[in-house]
Formats: structure tokens, C-alpha cells, sequence
């Protein structure tokens, strides 16, 4: 029986560790056994890994192709090697009391065994590179050299390969390290993703798939408890449509199933490394969502803002991918935090915009006046989603004498005081033009006056037209249009008869 240095538990750590155990044939080791074999004139050849149980031929040239790749521990020679540590060199194993009652002579017709120790990169002994015989053999000392300087090659040979592991590792931490730090620099992305929430939801979605899933979704929570879709995001655009409508075919409610509705309530993230061990968790609808998709894992964070919860994130893995661990939650929760301040100022935005884009509504005129003379229509077009609201304004009325006057302007600013302001000129400018005295040109003069009067600190552009017939007698269709313009640039400037300057 072995002694106790093949039980070492450090040795058979360090034996673990260089990854030998039962792994396939290796063209460097063949080459050191083959050489053995060729110079020794010996039949056999081996290099073995030997732990607690079994001696594994790592390489065993002259052996059937189809043969075992290892005995056990009491029937290998290596044994003796592995328990002292030291080389063991017989030309007859069956006149040593050390090794004349191994089974292997009987089972493999073991005469002659020669072998040195091989070494792991800390010293502990892996195994051996050794030489066997079926008849008698008497070693020279050549011989011995010879397996000497082949074990310690393979020595070397078992040290690279744990420095190059080792290198591979480092290499793979340090690239786990930079795609860490990547993914974090992307998340200030969220930052910068603007004020529409349907910019904030796209830029969480791009910063999840696929770097942490191969699908996402995030669901707002609406009336009653309903949860719904914002956006749904699939790393294949061949299957974004069908995500799409698998997810808005499922009810969701807050409190209903795992997942988002479980999150809704708790407010506390969610793992679920293998979902389909977990279908009982969801209803019947999530649980067919599951099922068609291939969901392996998932996880769901809520989205914060002021504290509230306004959505839940949920990030899914097929199957087939590693299950989701707590550094990936890290990372989850890494954009659920960052997301909060975005969220905050897009919801603020959106909130702002509609109480801006109601008070512009208010304020524009909802019924323009359809003089005899004149058809009068509008058509308000924004130029942007940034510029849907604020200070831009139109206007038509009749003054006092019946003459039609068109305006058009715009405040700075695309807010609340933009859009007041706007309710303000709006009226100043039909105050100054209703008696019909004054032209294009005066009233917007007037309305300058009045605003630096009023001190309010205001920049504004406004172009004022006045039609009128040319003769009351004659066909309406002779017209003349006078107009001024004011607040552009000085390189275009409009006069009150009408030419324009350059």
C-alpha cells in the first residue's frame, strides 16, 4: 500500500492544479517518451500524474492504441517514486521486497522499471517519467543520466504550461478588469442620453444587451397595478419582433408571478439562476413567455426616481449561457443606480413639457378670423422633438378698420416662462396694432418699448404683416402686404414698406 506523501493533501492539490489529470496525449510529452524509448531500448514509455487513486498515463507509447490510460495507485510503480521522493531504478522488480508483490507484474508482465520523479512549478512530486521492460534489463549509467535529464525536461514542460496558465489568467483577469471599466464608463452614457424617456429607456437598453443579456425588458408601473412594456430589447434583431409580441402578450401585475411583479412589490432585486427549475414561480401566461424564448436566468432590479418606483428592469440569459451569479447583480444594479438620476431628469422634463405644451395650446389662437377678402389658415409643425414646446407663437386678427394682420414669433426658451412670455407679447402686440394707426414697424416698436419699460428680461423674434385691399371698390385680389420684422440677425433686416435690405 502507498504511503502517506501520495495522500498529501498539498500535493494533491498542486497535482489538481496543473490540470494534467485525465486530459489527451500531448505532442511535447510523446516526443520525451519517445526519445526515451529510442535511447534506453526500452519497449515502454510513460509519463504519469498520479493522485490519491490512480497513476494517469498523461503519455504511454508502446502500448495498444485502444489500451487503458492508467491503473491505480497500488498497481503503479510510481508509487515508490511518489511516496520517497525519490528516483527508482530496478532491473528486476520482482527480487526487491519493495516492489516484488505489485500486481502489475503479474497483470502487465512487469520485469525491469526504471523512473524519475516529475515535479509541479512548487516541488511537490506530479508523477513520473519512467521506462519499463518486460525482461530483464540492466540499466547503465548512461541510461539513468539519460532518464534524469528527460524527467527534468518534462518537469520544465509541466512549469510552462503553469506559467502560461497563470499568464492566461492574468490576462483574462486584466481583460475582465478593462471590460469592467469599460461597461461603467458606458453607464455615464445614461447621463448623457438626454430628456425624453424614450431616449433614458433606449440608452439603459443598449447598456444591457448585450453585455448582460441576450434579452431585456422594463415595465412601467401603470394604473391598478397593471405593469407595462417600455421597452424590449433582443441582442437579435431576427427575434425583436416576436419578443416583442410575446412580452406585450403576457399580464403582468404588481405583486403577480416572479420577476417584475415580484420586484414591483418587494423593491429588493431578484436572481433566478435557472428559471425553468423555478416555472412554479410564475403564472401561466410567464411561464409559456419562458418556454418560447429559451429564458435560462434572469435578473430584475427596480428603477428609482425621487425614491419612487416607477419601473423594473429585467435582464434574461438563454439557456445554454452561464446562470446569473452576484457579480452580474452588481452590474445590474450599477445602471438600476445610475439610471435613477436620468430618470429623474427626464421624468421632471416630461412633466415641465406637458404643463408647457398645455399653456402654449391655451394661449395659440384656436379660431382665426376669415375676413371677406381673405382665407386664413395655420399649420403649426415643430422642428424638432427638442422643440415641441415653449415660446413660438402665431397669430391673426382684424384691427379696428378691418385691415387683417398676420404675426409670427418665437421666445427663447422652450419651457414654462417661454411659454408665458409668449401669452404676454401675444396680447401686447394686438394691443399696439387694434386701433389700425399704427404700422408693422410701430408695433413692433411699441412692444420693444413696452418690454424694456416692464424690465422683463425677454429676447424675441416677431414679424408682423398687415394686408390690405388696395381699393375697397376694386376685386380682392388686389392686395398689398406691408410688413417689418425684428430680433434677426443685422445681416437681414426687413423694412416697414416691405423691401427687404441685405
Amino acid at each position: 500500500m502507498s504511503g502517506q506523501a501520495a495522500h498529501s493533501p498539498d500535493r494533491l492539490a498542486a497535482v489538481l492544479a496543473t490540470g494534467l489529470m485525465d486530459t489527451a496525449a500531448e505532442e511535447s510529452f510523446d516526443r520525451l517518451t519517445a526519445m526515451a524509448r529510442e535511447l534506453l531500448n526500452a519497449p515502454f514509455a510513460f509519463v504519469t500524474v498520479v493522485d490519491d487513486q490512480r497513476s494517469y498515463w498523461k503519455s504511454c507509447l508502446g502500448l495498444p492504441q485502444d489500451s487503458p490510460r492508467e491503473n491505480t495507485l497500488e498497481e503503479s510503480f510510481c508509487q515508490y517514486v511518489v511516496d520517497s521522493g525519490e528516483p527508482l531504478v530496478l532491473s528486476d522488480v520482482r527480487e526487491d521486497a519493495r516492489t516484488r508483490d505489485n500486481p502489475s507484474i503479474a497483470s502487465m508482465g512487469v520485469v525491469a522499471w526504471a523512473g524519475y520523479p516529475v515535479h509541479t512549478p512548487d516541488g511537490h512530486v506530479l508523477g513520473t517519467f519512467c521506462v519499463v521492460d518486460t525482461k530483464l534489463h540492466e540499466w547503465t549509467d548512461s541510461d539513468v543520466r539519460i532518464l534524469e535529464s528527460l524527467a527534468s525536461v518534462a518537469s520544465r514542460e509541466v512549469a510552462l504550461r503553469a506559467a502560461a496558465a497563470r499568464a492566461d489568467d492574468a490576462l483574462e483577469v486584466a481583460q475582465l478588469a478593462q471590460q469592467r471599466a469599460q461597461f461603467f464608463a458606458r453607464i455615464g452614457e445614461l447621463l448623457t442620453a438626454g430628456l425624453e424617456l424614450k431616449a433614458v429607456w433606449s440608452a439603459i437598453a443598449r447598456l444591457a444587451v448585450p453585455t448582460l443579456g441576450d434579452y431585456m425588458h422594463i415595465h412601467t408601473t401603470g394604473r391598478g397595478g397593471e405593469l407595462v412594456p417600455a421597452v424590449v430589447l433582443h441582442r437579435d434583431a431576427r427575434q425583436q419582433a416576436r419578443l416583442e409580441d410575446l412580452t406585450r402578450s403576457v399580464d403582468r401585475r404588481v405583486g403577480q408571478g416572479a420577476g417584475p411583479g415580484q420586484v414591483a412589490v418587494t423593491g429588493q432585486a431578484q436572481v433566478i439562476p435557472a428559471l425553468t427549475d423555478d416555472l412554479g414561480l410564475f403564472t401561466e401566461q410567464q411561464r409559456a413567455l419562458v418556454e418560447q424564448t429559451r429564458a435560462g436566468s434572469s435578473i430584475t432590479v427596480p428603477l428609482r426616481a425621487r425614491g419612487e418606483l416607477i419601473a423594473v428592469l429585467t435582464v434574461v440569459r438563454l439557456i445554454g449561457s452561464p446562470a446569473y451569479g452576484e457579480d452580474d447583480l452588481a452590474l445590474v444594479q450599477a445602471i438600476a443606480d445610475r439610471a435613477a438620476l436620468a430618470l429623474d431628469n427626464a421624468q421632471s422634463y416630461d412633466q415641465q413639457r406637458t404643463v408647457s405644451l398645455h399653456l402654449q395650446q391655451a394661449l395659440l389662437p384656436h379660431v382665426l378670423p376669415q375676413p371677406n377678402h381673405l382665407q386664413v389658415a395655420s399649420r403649426y409643425l415643430p422642428a424638432g422633438t427638442g422643440q415641441m414646446v415653449g415660446g413660438d407663437w402665431y397669430d391673426a386678427y382684424l384691427d379696428r378698420t378691418g385691415t387683417t394682420s398676420l404675426i409670427i414669433g418665437d421666445v427663447a426658451g422652450h419651457d414654462i416662462r417661454a411659454a408665458a412670455t409668449m401669452g404676454q407679447l401675444r396680447t401686447m402686440v394686438r394691443m399696439a396694432g387694434h386701433d389700425g394707426n399704427n404700422g408693422p414697424a410701430d408695433v413692433l416698436r411699441l412692444v420693444d418699448n413696452a418690454v424694456h419699460t416692464l424690465d422683463l428680461p425677454v429676447f424675441a423674434t416677431a414679424l408682423v404683416a398687415k394686408i390690405e385691399r388696395l381699393d375697397q371698390d376694386r376685386p380682392a385680389t388686389d392686395r398689398r402686404v406691408v410688413w417689418a420684422s425684428a430680433g434677426h440677425p443685422h445681416r437681414f433686416c426687413c423694412l416697414p414698406t416691405g423691401r427687404c435690405a441685405h
